[in-house]
Order: structure tokens, then C-alpha cells, then sequence
């Protein structure tokens, strides 16, 4: 029984060592993205009506960019699942 008791601390020491750790871990980086928020949204606040136009065209050249993407791989699907049922097959991704 006293071999069982040190073992049992062990666990609990190890268990309480990885949650204080994970939830340091998330505190962190809920700090660090709230900073990062927060300089981003002063530096737009202060931001001339020149770079303010620059940063959303460059937005939106992100956006077209990812919108180009996804309409292509809706394509493809759309593809794949046309074939699929002229063969008769249902469309099951492959």
C-alpha cells in the first residue's frame, strides 16, 4: 500500500503540472493575439487616407486570390461528381 501512495502523488503532480501548463499556454496567446489586435487597429486608426486604400486593396487582392481557389476546386467537384454519375456511380469523393 505505501508503494501505491507515491505513485498516486506522482499522477497528480504530472496531471496538475500539464493543465497549469496547457492553460498558461492558451492565456499567452490570448494575450499576445489581443496585443497584436490592438497594435493593428491603432496603427489603421493612424493610418493616412493613402495607406488606409493601400491595405484594402491589398485585402482585397487576398480575397480575389482566395476566391479564384475555391472556385476552382468547385469546378473540379463539380466535375468529378458529373462523371461519377454518368458511370452510374454514386459520388462518394473518390
Amino acid at each position: 500500500m505505501a508503494a501505491a501512495l507515491p505513485r498516486w502523488k506522482g499522477m497528480v503532480y504530472a496531471t496538475a503540472f500539464a493543465a497549469v501548463t496547457f492553460v498558461g499556454t492558451i492565456y499567452g496567446a490570448g494575450l499576445k493575439t489581443r496585443q497584436e489586435y490592438k497594435t493593428e487597429k491603432k496603427k489603421a486608426l493612424e493610418a493616412t487616407v493613402d495607406e488606409k486604400v493601400a491595405m484594402l486593396e491589398q485585402r482585397r487582392r487576398t480575397l480575389l486570390a482566395q476566391k479564384t481557389d475555391i472556385e476552382a476546386k468547385m469546378e473540379k467537384l463539380h466535375t468529378r461528381m458529373k462523371l461519377a454519375g454518368k458511370d452510374g456511380e454514386s459520388y462518394h469523393g473518390k
